[in-house]
């Protein structure tokens, strides 16, 4: 009986968060305000640094479906070909690939004391925060 509890609220979980829009946000005073989905994916690739001078940060959501939905959506990719991607990006050009945090709340905050910094977080973790933008949302499969 446990088992079923237990897989029966792991699939009311997982069907909630599919259905939820990823919100890819920016600090509301920085140039990206008006980025397109293929400057986002130019900042994830590491090809693009700085926007008016202004150095660019870009952060990511922890491993699991939220990044997966992102990388697929906006850099199609999957994550292991990311990640293979920015280990011959390292090893060829320097510098290292973007960090990540773990929360949705951790994200927008750094976003929104961080001028050139980018993220991306479930739609729900952005209740009451100030200081961002968002510039596009993803449907998740």
């Amino acid at each position: 009986m446990r088992q079923f509890i237990f897989i029966s609220a792991f699939l009311l979980f997982t069907s909630t968060l599919y259905a939820e829009e990823i919100a890819v946000i920016v600090n509301e005073k920085g140039p990206l305000i008006n980025i397109s989905t293929m400057e986002i994916k130019d900042i994830y690739l590491g090809n693009i640094k700085f926007i008016q001078g202004t150095a660019i940060i870009p952060i990511h959501y922890k491993e699991g479906v939220v990044k997966d939905a992102f990388l697929s959506s906006v850099v199609s990719m999957s994550s292991k070909q990311y990640r293979l991607y920015w280990t011959k990006k390292v090893f060829q050009e320097g510098g290292s690939m973007p960090a990540a945090q773990e929360r949705s709340q951790l994200i927008a905050l750094f976003v929104s004391k961080n001028i050139g910094a980018i993220g991306y977080v479930l739609q729900s973790g952005l209740a009451d925060m100030k200081g961002i933008k968002v510039v596009t949302t993803i449907q998740r499969p």
